[in-house]
């Protein structure tokens, strides 16, 4: 295995290109991995899951992530939610519980501030494109993943008022502080770490992105930010994708490793050495030994997700859904919205006219 610490993206597709690339790749987003399956760089996994029973083993919209015209080229290796982190005993003091609707969530927060206390705490100055998630969570939890799903499919536009106001939403945390002053100076450790030391009283967490001193906390299902968005309500996105390269000389191998990592008992090892890293996105959500083997505010959520999911009732990572230059767009137009710099209807209007070129009007990655 060869580790790439920078430009990963740059450096694997031109292996891939050039023929010498690994047997088994991992790809970041799903919209670059589909491009590079589409392009013919990425082996044809279908008679490979049809022989070791994937689709029965795997979470469905897992597999749809890497599915192009109806052929499998590879599997997420996580699967991975947003997840509201809080400090039990901070809460407690200012006369909470942990919030479950919007009100509650907007009371914990003023009382936080009136006692200097920040409501969330969180950073990204280590990794910039992981200011996504506010954006992410603030559309599906506030327009709620059907609307979601209809602009990913082209059949409502970007600049719906609906997402408007979600995106309005958003802004005004930052306006009101809930942030604090540093979101994009300090890094998301530093973030995480008000919560443990009761700086902060909450974080909007990532399932792969917690804190390793997690003894103190509890986690619920981020709430509704409104009547008509059904709750508990859980994101649904992969870190990263593996395939196989089209070139491997040893593809029947590549693929047995692949099928080796779709076990309960794997997943459970990395769930208690890397709790939320690797994920594997199992159709069994194997609740019990999950709980044994990993702390409690990873366990509760992957098994959450894995539930809502197998339900069909998911919100949609746009990491994971919208192609690339889209969800470039987002991650770039964060801060500008953070600062006031940018109106909500301007940047849905100039993502709304970056998606439809780039998808063709077309239906997005993993969408069916």
């Amino acid at each position: 295995m060869k580790v790439l610490a920078s430009a990963a993206r740059e450096r694997t597709v031109e292996a891939l290109e050039a023929g010498t690339g690994p047997d088994i790749v991992m790809v970041p987003r799903a919209g670059d991995f589909v491009s590079l399956a589409s392009r013919g760089l990425l082996l044809d996994l279908t008679p490979y899951a049809d022989r070791h029973g994937w689709g029965a083993r795997l979470l469905a919209p897992a597999l749809r992530l890497a599915t192009v015209d109806g052929r499998l080229f590879g599997v997420p290796r996580s699967s991975e939610t947003i997840t509201l982190l809080f400090n039990p005993r901070v809460v407690e003091e200012l006369g909470h519980g942990a919030p479950s609707s919007l009100p509650e969530l907007e009371g914990l927060a003023r009382h936080a501030l009136r006692r200097g206390i920040t409501p969330f705490g969180a950073g990204c100055a280590d990794m910039p494109e992981s200011c996504e998630l506010l954006w992410t969570l603030v559309l599906n939890h506030y327009a709620g993943p059907a609307a979601v799903r209809a602009a990913l499919r082209g059949e409502i536009p970007w600049t719906s008022e609906v997402f408007v106001a979600a995106v309005d939403c958003l802004r005004s945390w930052f306006d009101r502080g809930w942030f604090g002053a540093g979101y994009f100076d300090d890094t998301v450790e530093q973030g995480l770490e008000r919560v443990v030391n009761g700086a902060a009283a909450m974080a909007l967490a990532m399932t792969g992105m917690l804190p390793a001193d997690h003894a103190g906390l509890g986690t619920v299902p981020f709430p509704p930010l409104r009547d008509q968005v059904a709750t508990p309500l859980f994101v649904f996105g992969t870190a990263s994708l593996l395939g196989v390269n089209a070139s491997s000389r040893a593809a029947d191998a590549a693929a047995l490793v692949l099928d080796a990592l779709f076990d309960r008992d794997v997943r459970r090892r990395f769930s208690a050495r890397v709790p939320g890293d690797w994920n594997i996105p199992l159709a069994d959500p194997d609740a019990d030994a999950l709980r044994a083997a990993s702390p409690g505010i990873f366990a509760d959520a992957a098994i959450g997700l894995t539930r809502a999911v197998a339900e069909g009732r998911y919100g949609y990572a746009t990491w994971s859904f919208l192609p690339p230059k889209a969800e470039a767009l987002v991650v770039a137009h964060v801060r500008p919205l953070a600062d006031g710099r940018m109106t909500s209807r301007d940047h849905l209007t100039e993502l709304h006219s970056v998606f439809t070129a780039e998808s063709g009007g077309g239906t997005s990655p993993g969408l069916d």
